[in-house]
């Protein structure tokens, strides 16, 4: 598989680091030379100084033979350009970053009559990853899979948590959730967990389930699912914007603090519906009575400066606000937060890094079997979440599953059929059309059929 990446930053960077690990052929394109040769030492991958958009540029580095091209570079147009230069020349699928909002609302234009296979907005798709998280005070990650049918969300377990202390097989019978957790991570060892296996504090979970299911699981188990009502953001930027839009959609009180003048009065126009502060958030919070921070659900920090973020976000938390969510680029300065600190951390750079990688690895596991809808891995690799489409042409089909075997540190974590998501119990079976979750540890599968063992 041959791979194209024009753009050496962030965006760039991670993608080329994390698919040269699986085994592609990279060819990284970034007019800077400092960012090529910085480009080359640290990953295996071919390094070109040039003009991304340029039609002799791609012609000369054979972009005609790319089974994915992606361009991720700061300018929309020049990505746009060279996606659509690409796709001419015979790119198989193209990936554009496109961050201007006029541009990413025209989406359906640049798929249809351009040919981009995918388009990124990070700043989109951050307010996203932001309001899923906000859903469950003690997520720390959100993964929507099936159309959004069915949810894996990363919690952990905390000091006083209900679950501390008790077997799985007690949350699944005696407390009657319809959740399956289908990997723990103990003291940085990922394993897939069995009836017996009593959950300790610490551990981090990843549970997969209907969307609809999770807030009535987590009353069952007395976890906190207390509904949005006020939101506090601190920043006025794009990813700003689209998460205010998404909150005051589902009925959530917005306010946005904004120490820039013009860009609050332009935040203000923008969005009629959110209260926009001309004020340092700091100093609003210092403002804010005892009963309004009570009132507010969670606080967001999305300024463009982390240090600033991460003061904010630790002054929210010891403020005790539900949830406390704060934007961060270098991942060195998380040294800053307190070990075992509830304060959830997002980089748009890897939320878009993220899409990226998922899309690819399922249209590059698609070119050998088109039944791959998504892929996702989790702790740096060690942990996969692979969509299936299931069709008759699988093997094991209408079999119950208690008399199937299934290889180590794999396991079936949902399917969804016909629009319902069952969690699999040993009287289910795997039938066509259905799609299947499937969670694996330490190991790497690209037919559905490499999850049973022989």
């Amino acid at each position: 598989m041959k791979i194209f990446i024009v753009g050496g930053g962030e965006i760039g960077r991670n993608l080329a680091v994390q698919l040269s690990h699986d085994g592609y052929e990279l060819t990284v394109i970034d007019q800077e030379e400092s960012v090529v040769n910085s480009m080359s030492n640290s990953a295996d991958v071919i390094c070109f100084q040039g003009n991304g958009a340029s039609y002799g540029t791609l012609q000369d580095v054979n972009a005609s033979e790319a089974d994915m091209f992606i361009s991720v570079t700061n300018s929309d147009e020049l990505n746009i350009l060279s996606c659509l230069t690409a796709h001419m020349l015979g790119a198989k699928h193209t990936i554009a970053r496109i961050r201007d909002v006029d541009y990413a609302r025209q989406n359906r234009f640049y798929k249809d009559k351009l040919g981009l296979t995918m388009i990124i907005n990070p700043e989109l798709a951050t307010a996203m990853e932001i309001y899923r998280l906000l859903r469950f005070p003690l997520a720390t990650r959100v993964e929507v899979f099936a159309g959004g049918r069915a949810e894996l969300v990363e919690m952990s377990v905390g000091d006083g948590s209900p679950l501390d202390g008790k077997r799985l097989i007690e949350i699944n019978q005696n407390m009657g959730i319809n959740l399956l957790i289908c990997a723990v991570v103990r003291d940085g060892e990922a394993f897939v967990p069995k009836g017996d296996t009593t959950l300790k504090c610490g551990d981090v979970l990843y549970l997969t389930g209907a969307a609809e299911e999770f807030r009535k699981s987590f009353r069952k188990l007395k976890l906190p699912v207390k509904p949005l009502q006020s939101v506090l953001i601190a920043g006025g930027g794009r990813i700003s914007f689209y998460l205010a839009e998404v909150l005051l959609k589902q009925g959530a009180k917005v306010t946005i603090v904004e120490k820039n003048a013009e860009l609050a009065q332009k935040i203000s126009e923008d969005i009629p519906g959110a209260a926009v502060m001309h004020d340092d958030a700091l100093a609003y919070f210092d403002s804010m009575s005892a009963s309004d921070v009570a009132n507010t659900d969670a606080f967001i920090a999305l300024t463009e400066n982390d240090e600033y973020n991460l003061v904010a976000a630790m002054y929210a938390d010891s403020q005790k606000i539900n949830k406390v969510v704060s934007r961060i680029n270098a991942k060195s300065r998380l040294k800053v937060l307190p070990a075992g600190s509830d304060i959830c951390t997002i980089s748009r750079e890897d939320v878009a890094a993220d899409r990226i990688l998922g899309y690819s690895r399922s249209l590059l596991n698609a070119e050998d079997n088109d039944a791959v809808e998504s892929l996702y891995r989790l702790m740096d690799g060690k942990i996969e979440f692979i969509e299936f489409k299931i069709d008759v042409n699988d093997s094991n089909l209408g079999i119950p599953l208690k008399e199937l075997k299934l290889k180590r540190n794999i396991l079936l974590g949902c399917i969804i059929r016909e629009g319902r998501t069952i969690i699999p119990r040993g009287d289910d079976m795997l039938m066509p059309g259905d799609t299947a979750l499937v969670a694996t540890i330490g190991r790497q599968i690209a037919r559905l059929e490499d999850i049973f063992a022989d």
